[in-house]
């Protein structure tokens, strides 16, 4: 059987480069298959980078961001996985001064500064950690300094905002005036149980050394009991299949499903595609039930028509009363062959036979005519590979014809 071409297949992903100012960062990506690169920065096509190599030479906060590679072949386009070039101040460079704004993370956000109470009797912790959280990215969001110990006794009986002063906690890989995103992680026992519990989220325009500490009202811990879990979330409830192989001119719907609580607010959304924002945010839908208390949405995005620039990585910005990014959705293009092609027909033993070459992992519907005016469906082939084998008896006295339809997917 002879197979058809297939999609470049990314055997290596490109990495997240930290480097000091003014030095050269390079990523770098592998498919087979491929023919050719396309290197983009936030989305953006940059000219001339076509190799599997992209070298940022001179990095200036400017240069900043996401980086990622459309492979290329004569079948169609895929997308790599997205990377982040940072820059460290700690190696080098001008030191900025000054904390930056640290506006609040949520409007109408008023959790309590400082404590965490867990149980329904309004215990504190037994003893645990806590771990600052932060990145350029809700998605890119790494620990931040030292991860605190915690014990009950015979050192204090809760947590204490103050530890967000400690001078340990700056982001020397975010560049200045980079937007970072903070959030608190919480690892406890109490009552003999475990719990793992995360603060809002806050974005601050960076500062000093590339961010600040953040003073005690900026960061605050979750004040819920840790029995009710983590309902005061928005949360993701269900999202379309993560890898998607896609035919030109197609139309395109990707499903999210989200649920929040309205207790600081209502929860809002927007699309995203290679980690930039697109659209236009859009609020939640108050539950017909408990309206006043929850909220919930499920947003369709439509690509009519679909292209090669069309390939990429999707995903939806969630922000409620705690923010992050939903689960990605990488959408390959294919731009030869992809309603389907009958190839080399041919008699084996009494049965006609040929190969349907198509889209890897789509399916399609074999019809069947005599007249070539009224098809009628005769058998829908699983078309794994990009080539399938297609067997049927010949007809008995008239002529057959065959054609293949892509079924929607």
């Amino acid at each position: 059987m002879a197979f058809a071409d297939s999609l470049p297949i990314f055997t290596l992903q490109p990495a997240n480069q930290t480097v000091p100012p003014g030095s050269t960062a390079t990523f770098t990506a592998s498919a087979s298959g491929a023919t050719s690169y396309q290197w983009l920065f936030n989305g953006t096509n940059i000219s001339g980078a076509t190799s599997a190599t992209l070298q940022v030479v001179n990095a200036q906060p400017a240069n900043c961001g996401y980086y990622g590679v459309i492979a290329k072949n004569a079948t169609g386009w895929a997308p790599s996985g997205m990377a982040y070039l940072f820059l460290d101040y700690t190696f080098g460079g001008t030191v900025f001064t000054g904390e930056g704004m640290l506006p609040r993370s949520n409007t109408n956000n008023t959790y309590f500064q400082g404590d965490i109470e867990s149980g329904g009797t309004s215990t504190w912790p037994d003893n645990g950690t806590v771990q600052i959280m932060a990145g350029p990215q809700l998605d890119e969001m790494q620990p931040a300094g030292l991860s605190i110990h915690y014990s009950s006794l015979p050192i204090a009986s809760r947590f204490y905002n103050g530890y967000y002063k400690a001078s340990d906690q700056s982001v020397s890989t975010i560049s200045p005036g980079q937007p970072v995103y903070y959030s608190v992680m919480c690892q406890y026992t109490n009552g003999g149980f475990f719990y793992f519990q995360q603060s809002t989220v806050m974005m601050l325009n960076a500062g000093t050394n590339g961010s600040s500490a953040p003073p005690a009202y900026g960061l605050k811990f979750p004040v819920w009991f840790a029995s009710e879990g983590p309902e005061p979330f928005a949360r993701s409830d269900m999202a379309s299949p993560s890898t998607q192989v896609r035919v030109g001119g197609e139309t395109i719907s990707l499903t999210n499903s989200y649920f929040g609580y309205n207790d600081f607010g209502v929860p809002s959304f927007q699309w995203r595609k290679n980690g930039v924002l697109a659209g236009s945010r859009q609020s939640f839908t108050p539950d017909p039930i408990v309206p006043g208390e929850s909220s919930s949405c499920v947003t369709v995005l439509t690509i009519t028509n679909a292209q090669p620039s069309d390939a990429g990585v999707y995903d939806v910005d969630v922000r409620g009363n705690n923010w992050f990014i939903g689960q990605k959705i990488y959408i390959s293009i294919q731009t030869t062959n992809g309603q389907g092609v009958f190839q080399a027909p041919k008699f084996l033993g009494t049965n006609f036979v040929c190969d349907l070459t198509g889209a890897a992992g789509r399916s399609y519907e074999v019809q069947q005519s005599t007249n070539l005016e009224n098809w009628s469906d005769l058998v829908t082939l699983s078309n794994t590979t990009g080539s399938v084998t297609f067997t049927n008896p010949p007809a008995a006295s008239s002529p057959r014809f065959y054609r293949t339809v892509l079924v929607p997917q």
